[in-house]
């Protein structure tokens, strides 16, 4: 009789952990989201990046995240390499086989466009950005493109927890962590409740959302990160309503910031996270 009870009270317990409600983000805030890290003044996902942004006082610091074929958690944009003009997937390369030719690539062709030198500093890991910084930083985590990894999900949980505690209890939260991939959203959500997602969203006409669609992100979601053409006033209020936070993305000018923090936006994501701050004590 014991072991029947035992058995009904796990799958009760599991059951509730699964249901549980989006944990909140910080209320009467303004993020500032340092994208790629101060991406604007130093080759993006650079520990030089992230070390800018961390000294601008950015709130987080944003990552993209892949997964090699021995199981790595690499910080980079593209699912891909380029070498000798063939595009290589993360997912069939060992970290040292990237790392090889990461190290040989003349650097990020979004820092060459923005005027950078593009200087290569060597492949990041997640664990050297953890290492770091460590919970003195907060960081907002993009999954890439996470079908490309089966269990990529637990595997960045896993490294996440020996770090510091998902307990979900921080103000502002310790990790946030966003994906245009829903389904991965909704395994996370399953596996660690207490971790914010942020689901992606990129639209070249302004959105229209249904209550359907609210009550379908309001299970897992705690908010949205949407492209800043497609935003408006009354979309935010639209979202704010349904309990959902809205992070525009990526946001540079000064007189854009302070649109979207007079509009209610909780949050920019930038490159230039000195002039976010900048706005924030403005408008304070």
């Amino acid at each position: 009789m014991k072991k029947i009870f035992s058995f009904i009270l796990l799958i009760f317990l599991i059951g509730c952990k699964q249901t549980a409600e989006p944990p909140p983000l910080p209320e009467d805030d303004f993020l500032i989201i340092a994208h790629r890290g101060a991406s604007a003044y130093a080759p993006q996902h650079t520990i030089a990046a992230y070390e800018l942004a961390y000294e601008m006082q950015a709130d987080y610091l944003e990552l993209d995240l892949h997964q090699t074929k021995d199981g790595q958690l690499v910080v980079m944009h593209d699912r891909f390499i380029v070498n000798q003009q063939k595009e290589i997937p993360v997912a069939d390369l060992t970290f040292e086989e990237l790392k090889a030719l990461h190290d040989e690539s003349p650097g990020p062709r979004e820092a060459v466009s923005q005027g950078q030198q593009g200087k290569n500093e060597g492949l990041v890991s997640l664990q050297d950005v953890l290492e770091r910084f460590g919970t003195d930083a907060n960081y907002y985590i993009e999954l890439k493109t996470p079908g490309d990894y089966p269990g990529i999900e637990e595997d960045l949980i896993a490294q996440l927890k020996s770090f510091g505690s998902l307990s979900g209890k921080q103000n502002p939260p310790w990790i946030i962590l966003q994906s245009f991939d829903r389904k991965s959203l909704q395994r996370i959500h399953k596996i660690e409740p207490d971790i914010p997602l942020i689901q992606l969203y990129s639209f070249e006409i302004p959105p229209s959302f249904n209550e359907s669609d609210y009550r379908k992100l309001t299970k897992y979601a705690s908010g949205i990160g949407i492209n800043q053409g497609a935003v408006s006033k009354e979309l935010i209020d639209q979202f704010h309503q349904h309990g959902l936070d809205v992070h525009p993305y990526t946001v540079n000018e000064k007189e854009e910031i302070r649109q979207l923090y007079e509009w209610g936006a909780d949050g920019i994501f930038t490159d230039r996270p000195d002039i976010g701050v900048e706005v924030k004590q403005e408008e304070r």
